[in-house]
């Protein structure tokens, strides 16, 4: 159709992504650093971005290691950090590119569910308690893709203290977290670690822009030399322009000030999806989310929204099938991005989604 409306891709609004802004913050890294920016770099990013955000973080510049959005760097940590055949527990569901990397790489996948809090945690307890202890645990604590849910305080500190007994690595994936729509940031599982298991990834492109293609690991030191040395065997230089850029945005002052201007555009977004859910069948269940990007919704026993596909696509509809999500199952579930469209669209792509649906229970 003409006037095709997607609920599938996880991207930044237009109206989010500042060019003006980026294109001064591109000026100000080739005035203040032109040659290094232009010339090749080590594998582990822009020198001044890492120091940067290693401040931030707490730690050593050498335990930040940038990378080009931040799948790109799991990807080396499975290559480099773990062996096929290791046990790697995820939420389910879970960030579907990711199960995907896992099942590329050969990792044996434990699922443990989500609820309206987060992880199970406790679930998570009685697989590490039965001899099921995982090599590493890939949790999205903060407003989670797909699910919209937030790992709870209570939940974290649980968390924290399975990692101490059991000694599990944990990867922290908080590209969503200040994308917050009410209440207050909660403390990261990374910033209360004292173990040293947890690592933590995030990325500039739900916050600034896609396209720049930076993210980054905050990782022990021997680790992110491990994840430095695989960047250096894949390429022969980031793109320290980009990263300049972010560098540049970021001592400018201006990071804050774009968090606040994507958070209320996607604010306005998820209001107009959750006003939108008037027309879903009798019996979905959905919590809105309080931040970030996704929708989740549950369809009515009967349905199913890998059968509904198709019918979605033809009036007009995409989004992403729980089930990708999923190591198994989910086949009544379904994750509607709100973020890339506008709440007009948004109210006509709910409206036919809903008529969808409604052709179906009849």
């Amino acid at each position: 159709m003409s006037n095709a409306i997607s609920f599938a891709r996880g991207a930044p609004a237009p109206e989010a992504l500042s060019a003006d802004l980026i294109a001064t913050c591109t000026a100000d890294a080739l005035r203040a650093d032109g040659t290094r920016v232009l010339s090749y770099g080590t594998g582990n990013g822009y020198p001044p971005l890492r120091e940067v955000l290693a401040a931030e973080h707490g730690v050593g510049a050498d335990q930040v290691f940038v990378t080009n959005g931040s799948l790109q760097g799991f990807v080396f940590m499975l290559e480099t950090l773990l062996t096929p055949g290791d046990l790697v527990a995820v939420e389910a569901p879970t960030y579907d590119r990711a199960l995907l990397q896992l099942r590329l790489h050969g990792m044996e996948v434990l699922p443990i569910p989500v609820q309206a809090d987060g992880m199970d945690v406790d679930a998570l307890a009685a697989h590490c308690a039965a001899g099921r202890v995982p090599k590493l645990l890939y949790t999205i604590t903060n407003f989670q893709n797909p699910s919209g849910a937030t790992l709870s305080a209570g939940k974290r500190a649980a968390l924290l203290a399975l990692v101490e007994r059991y000694g599990f690595g944990v990867l922290e994936d908080d590209p969503y977290g200040k994308l917050r729509f009410e209440g207050d940031a909660l403390p990261g599982v990374f910033a209360q670690d004292q173990s040293g298991k947890v690592m933590f990834t995030s990325s500039f492109s739900k916050t600034v822009a896609p396209g720049l293609r930076v993210g980054y690991i905050v990782a022990p030191k021997d680790a992110a030399a491990k994840l430095t040395a695989a960047a250096s065997r894949t390429y022969i230089s980031p793109s320290l322009l980009a990263e300049g850029a972010i560098h540049q945005l970021i001592i400018g002052g201006h990071l804050p000030g774009n968090i606040a201007k994507v958070t209320a555009l996607m604010k306005e977004r998820c209001d107009a999806m959750t006003a939108g859910l008037v027309h879903m069948p009798q019996g979905t269940s959905c919590t809105p989310p309080l931040g970030g990007f996704f929708m989740w919704m549950e369809l009515p026993e009967g349905m199913s929204a890998d059968a509904l596909f198709q019918p979605a696509v033809d009036a007009g509809i995409t989004y992403v099938k729980g089930s990708d999500c999923f190591l198994e199952g989910g086949e009544r579930t379904l994750r509607l991005a709100y973020s890339g469209v506008s709440p007009a669209e948004i109210a006509e792509g709910m409206e036919r989604l809903g008529a969808v649906f409604a052709a179906a229970k009849r």
